[in-house]
């Protein structure tokens, strides 16, 4: 089963007013789908041990800000098109804990606090989008939980089945 642990979040109007904006550049990513990466776990047989070790994972609550854009490997020469998401130590604190509890599993790139929000198979320059957003703030909300997803990749796009919610303290 192909999984994931992730922080969900509510669409604003103004993100989805981008969203609208980009998607002839590229694969926007639905609103429904939107979500912060924790951890890409991949291809895993064990889900119900993994299950078991991320309910030992005691955080506290935190307030999010959705801020501002960049892109992936860089604005100039982009695949990625993302959402920033602040505050950094305390997103990084909660995926170095779901890292810790599902260790076996290496992870496929360093932490790095983001939204994506577009995907194009071309490589774009989308430093005027970023510089246009630079300072934008798309969201601020309350992070309660986190959750293990299942991923079913489909031609129109993937099917994310929430497995397990963790609540945070």
């Amino acid at each position: 089963m192909r999984t994931f642990v992730a922080i969900t979040l509510p669409i604003s109007d103004l993100l989805d007013k981008v969203l609208l904006g980009v998607r002839p550049m590229g694969k926007v990513v639905e609103g429904k789908n939107l979500h912060l990466t924790l951890k890409f776990l991949g291809e895993v047989t064990n889900v119900e041990e993994i299950r078991k070790k991320l309910e030992e994972i005691v955080s506290s609550r935190f307030s999010i800000t959705l801020k501002g854009m960049g892109a992936f490997p860089n604005a100039q020469n982009g695949r990625v098109l993302f959402v920033r998401a602040y505050p950094e130590d305390q997103l990084r604190k909660l995926a170095q804990a779901v890292n810790s509890k599902t260790g076996e599993i290496p992870l496929d790139h360093p932490f790095n606090p983001h939204i994506t929000i577009l995907r194009v198979k071309d490589r774009r320059n989308f430093s005027e989008l970023i510089s246009k957003y630079e300072d934008t703030v798309f969201l601020e909300s309350k992070v309660t939980s986190f959750s293990l997803f299942e991923s079913i990749l489909r031609p129109d796009g993937p099917i994310y089945n929430e497995i397990q919610k963790y609540q945070l303290m």
